[in-house]
């Protein structure tokens, strides 16, 4: 009888001991759903936060844009009153010239000398047989990534040795975008602009180019280096180029104070 209750009080002994231990190990598996549910939860709320803070950002950054864009424009539009003004001024002060030199010959020759020294530096406007040659960036390809250099855009380099090349080929006046080139003028490039002048130009680029036969001085820009640069950016790059006899233009004046520097007609 001892015996018997022995053997029950050591199987009762086994069967808690089993017991025990496998407690652990079945609440182990509750114990690992809810750390992944907490970090699933925090997971979240990071990948949310951070979504928000991007959006904000983009907002921010998209009124800021804005606020610059509206501040060019309105600096633009100031600068280019300016400039009117200055460039009624200036034909006024020529008027006030001419009627203080007319009426003798001193005067006359005076005069006569003046508007040639003013039509060479090109601070008056040019009227003459001109061409207009226009160049434009390349389409750019949907492929391309955003924020991608494009190799079909035109650089300040480009417009720089085309507008050598009219020089050479027998131009005496020379505009881009209606903006005259002395013998002080710049071209050069600012970020993604190019500036003529301190001044950025929009494409497409359109030069005006006066000389003594526009058809001679298409002929002769076609065949020089120049041209043979355009003829190359278009092939390899997809670069617009189109060169037109325009018959007679006229290309206006320079700012007197233009300050500037570049190459000599």
């Amino acid at each position: 009888m001892s015996g018997n209750a022995s053997l029950d009080a050591l199987l009762a002994d086994a069967l808690v001991s089993d017991y025990q231990r496998s407690t652990p190990q079945e609440t182990r598996p509750n114990l690992m759903v809810a750390l992944a549910a907490l970090s699933g939860v925090a997971l979240a709320f990071i990948l949310g936060l951070a979504i928000r803070t991007t959006t904000q950002n983009a907002s921010q950054n998209q009124l800021t844009h804005q606020e610059l864009v509206a501040r060019i424009q309105q600096a633009d539009a100031r600068v280019a009153t300016l400039e009117k003004l200055q460039q009624t001024a200036q034909r006024d002060y020529q008027a006030a010239s001419q009627a203080q030199l007319n009426g003798t010959s001193l005067g006359q020759q005076a005069q006569d000398r003046l508007a040639r020294l003013l039509s060479a530096a090109g601070f008056s406007s040019a009227t003459g047989s001109g061409v207009t040659l226009t160049v434009n960036d390349a389409k750019v390809d949907a492929s391309t990534p955003v924020g991608t250099s494009q190799p079909g855009k035109v650089m300040d380099r480009d417009l720089q040795l085309v507008v050598n090349g009219l020089w050479e080929s027998g131009a005496t006046a020379i505009s881009i975008n209606d903006r005259r080139l002395t013998s002080t003028s710049a071209i050069r490039a600012a970020g993604e602009a190019i500036l003529v002048n301190y001044r950025p130009l929009v494409p497409p680029y359109r030069i005006r180019a006066i000389g003594s036969d526009g058809q001679a001085l298409a002929g002769r820009f076609r065949d020089s280096s120049a041209g043979l640069l355009l003829e190359q950016l278009h092939s390899q790059y997809g670069v617009f180029w189109e060169l037109q006899n325009s018959g007679q233009i006229t290309i206006p004046a320079a700012p007197t104070d233009s300050s500037t520097t570049g190459g000599t007609p």
